[in-house]
């Protein structure tokens, strides 16, 4: 009865919620969604809350659960794998081997942990604990799914001040339906006003969509852009 009225309660959620429906298309990260809800948290009405809970609980609250003793916190983990998603952004691809990232894991455990740690070492416990890391054939690696790459490059951007990396590919059609997501995703973290100026001045469709995006998405905008985004909004309705 129990399990039932969860269930229940979980799909309500869902169903009430823009975002979360729009992930819950997809199954692991329906499963993952259902995962936080299991562990007693609140479903976060935001994407972007959504997947710090979800990283949350698998990389503390699962290690914690299993009983296997751990060197570094789920802050300082999250740190190393923002570091790794953000290199695997700038380099367009999903799939590393562990010589290809074994120096970068490196030099950022050397900043977090406090005795000694192996890259091949924390990026197995990732993997086999955790779950945000998955060999997809013998010696490839990616993160579990495409979405936690671009959220963790997305706080790894807004941590280190590189909002930069996304204007610059703001005037590339190719680059810019890659990072799209984690600009959406880095425009919900803090001040968008940077990111939606420049998607203005780029003037494309796309970069357009992208604003109006981040828009929704952003935890804040100066008023002077957002007020330029919307009489854009409304000169592209009265001219239809």
């Amino acid at each position: 009865e129990e399990a039932k009225q969860q269930a229940d309660d979980l799909v309500k959620r869902i169903r009430d919620s823009t975002p979360l429906t729009a992930m819950a298309v997809n199954p692991l990260l329906l499963t993952m969604i259902a995962t936080v809800h299991r562990r007693g948290s609140t479903l976060p009405g935001k994407r972007v809350e959504l997947y710090r809970e979800i990283c949350q609980v698998l990389l503390e609250r699962r290690q914690r659960a299993k009983r296997i003793p751990d060197k570094l916190t789920a802050a300082q983990k999250q740190s190393v794998l923002q570091a790794l998603a953000l290199a695997l952004m700038k380099q367009e691809t999903r799939s590393f081997t562990l010589s290809d990232v074994r120096s970068l894991v490196q030099s950022r455990l050397v900043l977090v942990a406090k005795d000694d740690l192996e890259a091949d070492q924390f990026l197995t416990q990732v993997r086999e604990v955790s779950g945000l890391l998955v060999a997809k054939e013998e010696g490839i690696y990616e993160f579990v799914h495409l979405s936690f790459q671009e959220y963790l490059a997305a706080v790894e951007l807004q941590e280190s001040n590189q909002e930069e990396t996304l204007t610059r590919t703001l005037n590339n059609p190719d680059q810019l339906s890659w990072w799209a997501e984690t600009a959406r995703l880095y425009a919900a973290q803090g001040d968008a006003s940077g990111i939606i100026q420049a998607a203005i001045q780029a003037d494309t469709v796309e970069t357009l969509a992208l604003a109006f995006d981040c828009l929704e998405e952003a935890k804040c905008v100066d008023p002077s852009v957002r007020q330029k985004l919307e009489a854009i909004l409304n000169q592209g309705l009265e001219s239809r």
